[in-house]
């Protein structure tokens, strides 16, 4: 079964950042709104005339960041070692944008992650979640389970979870991340280090 990626604003998986060009770029507040929501959702493709390719960071300490990390907007900045790997296993299904860390050069190549594709896999009954409070219906759904326990959680896919990319968006949960088995597989094996996951379980 694939697994849920956490989204968490803690560090290290969450750094805070300054995206010095952002504003310059885009001069439009509603525009990078906009944007941001993209970085945070995804779903569709980034345009790199709008988006930004320098970043400052507010950390201390000598040791790099991790092979992902979450910052300004909701943006998720790559390691060169895992767009590599990304790009192995889902060639051509990802967009990754350059952007430099201004103030630690050192800690480049970097890119802004956009993962793009979708599928739409839970089985809604087998799982819990439920419709977002602003819907109707089952257009617009979100995890229920208890995000400060750890281990599996009850989300069930269908077998079309396993066609297809590696990482995706579930299309209709806002902000979801998901990985395949073996692309976690292939994360521990290269050592990289990932965002927290959660194994799901069906029934």
């Amino acid at each position: 079964m694939p697994f849920i990626v956490e989204m968490t604003t803690n560090a290290p998986h969450f750094i805070i950042g300054d995206m010095s060009d952002f504003e310059k770029k885009v001069p439009d507040m509603r525009r990078r709104a906009d944007i941001s929501g993209v970085f945070r959702n995804d779903g569709q493709l980034l345009d790199p005339e709008e988006t930004p390719e320098h970043l400052v960071l507010h950390r201390r300490g000598k040791a790099p960041p991790r092979d992902i990390f979450k910052t300004h907007g909701g943006a998720m900045v790559a390691s060169d070692r895992l767009r590599l790997l990304m790009e192995e296993m889902d060639p051509g299904c990802h967009q990754f944008l350059p952007i430099s860390i201004d103030n630690r050069p050192e800690f480049e190549p970097r890119y802004i992650l956009n993962v793009h594709a979708t599928k739409d896999t839970i089985i809604d009954d087998q799982s819990d979640v439920k419709p977002s409070w602003h819907t109707t219906g089952r257009e617009k759904m979100h995890f229920t389970f208890p995000a400060h326990l750890k281990g599996p959680v009850q989300i069930a896919f269908s077998p079309a979870a396993m066609n297809g990319p590696h990482v995706w968006r579930e299309r209709r949960y806002a902000s979801s991340l998901i990985i395949s088995d073996a692309f976690e597989a292939a994360l521990r094996e290269g050592k990289l280090a990932f965002f927290p996951l959660r194994k799901a379980q069906g029934n």
